[in-house]
């Protein structure tokens, strides 16, 4: 059994991880359990986000959270100006600077020669682009994550565009032109790897050198050159192979591939936007089970990082005001907003918002009767009711 805070306070563990965690907004997952059994997730310490720029910062933290035993710590893709308020964590229009492009590997252990067959896949790919030396790896426990540095595209060119479309577009492009040859991997070596874009808001990455949350394996750091002689055992936290050249970045290497994928993508969820209404207006059969747009039966589901409830757009696209809901319920279960705040919300958007984005009457019906439905739960359930049910959601 390996002693997590003799570990985590290590002198190189410190440097490794709080470099990568500067600026961001962290998660702590901790060995002490919730009183149902989850592991404790912690983002705030009382109503300040989890933050830390230096080791002393992240050695001063650990020790804060040392009843509850932390192990692994995570940070976000995003990078802030400022993390003093609550606002300032669920600000990501105006409070997110850069962004870490990353693609997910969703592997199991056992399957280590495909993951790291994949991750060459897109490795190779950002390569044809002129990407390489702002590109860098983890191996988190059972896939691979990997990484453009958040300073491989201009500052130019994340104002011109916008700092979630440019790293959301350029996650999506990639993904898309590497997903046959992924499943040719994934038939030549009987695996099941999954290649996901997590550049949504709320996603947090592993810290190099952390912990698994239950593994005892350290999250190490690889730069390409690196995948040839990868080995798991290089994972061994009392002796890991860790590549601290993942800092190296070349400024601007990745912004003719940005404009190229802000062009062909369009921006965070634009082209489903796009799909749905070219959708509404051919006369071909209709590619959705209903031709408005949103499905006739909507489960919802419980997110752990629910986005900001301020500034929200939600023209034309009517799965954003699902989105919205189900953040709505997720900040009430959460205790980041009252039983009184979260119904105020709900009852606002209901009344108003939803009649004037553009959807169909069809799809007002739709979002009406769940919003409606959500006010319900919050009149007549308790926390530990509505959490439940969006949790039976998720997993069904």
């Amino acid at each position: 059994m390996i002693n997590e805070f003799s570990y985590l306070t290590r002198q190189e563990v410190l440097r490794e991880m709080s470099s990568f965690l500067a600026g961001r907004w962290i998660a702590v997952h901790c060995k002490r359990k919730m009183k149902d059994g989850r592991p404790l997730l912690v983002r705030y310490w009382k109503t300040v986000p989890l933050k830390a720029s230096s080791p002393a910062e992240l050695l001063a933290l650990i020790d804060r959270l040392r009843p509850l035993q932390p192990r692994a710590f995570y940070g976000t893709a995003n990078i802030y100006s400022r993390l003093e308020t609550r606002e300032d964590a669920l600000n990501y229009e105006d409070n997110v600077t850069k962004r870490t492009v990353t693609w997910d590997i969703d592997s199991t252990p056992e399957h280590w020669r495909a993951t790291v067959e994949v991750a060459r896949t897109i490795v190779d790919f950002l390569e044809k682009w002129g990407v390489s030396k702002s590109v860098w790896l983890k191996w988190s426990g059972r896939g691979m994550h990997v990484h453009i540095h958040e300073n491989a595209v201009s500052q130019s060119i994340l104002e011109k565009h916008g700092v979630m479309d440019v790293t959301w577009s350029l996650a999506q492009f990639v993904l898309e032109n590497i997903k046959e040859k992924v499943a040719q991997i994934n038939t030549m070596y009987g695996s099941k790897i999954k290649v996901e874009n997590l550049m949504d808001p709320q996603r947090v990455f592993t810290a190099p050198l952390s912990l698994h949350r239950s593994l005892d394996v350290a999250c190490i750091a690889l730069k390409p050159g690196d995948l040839d002689s990868f080995r798991p055992e290089w994972t061994n936290p009392d002796n890991p192979v860790h590549n601290r050249d993942w800092r190296i970045f070349v400024e601007g290497e990745a912004d003719t591939l940005a404009e190229e994928a802000v062009k062909r993508i369009g921006g965070y969820l634009k082209r489903s936007i796009k799909q749905q209404l070219v959708a509404e207006t051919v006369t071909a059969p209709p590619v959705f089970e209903n031709p408005s747009g949103l499905p006739l039966e909507i489960k919802l589901r419980f997110n752990e990082f629910p986005g900001s409830l301020k500034g929200r757009k939600l023209y034309l696209d009517p799965m954003k005001a699902v989105r919205l809901l189900e953040d709505i319920l997720s900040h009430y279960v959460l205790g980041n907003i009252s039983r009184e705040e979260a119904i105020s919300f709900l009852e606002a958007t209901r009344k108003v918002t939803l009649k004037a984005q553009g959807y169909s009457q069809r799809d007002v019906e739709i979002l009406e009767k769940l919003y409606e439905q959500a006010i319900y739960w919050l009149r007549s359930y308790s926390k530990e009711e509505i959490e439940r049910i969006l949790k039976n959601h998720k997993s069904s």
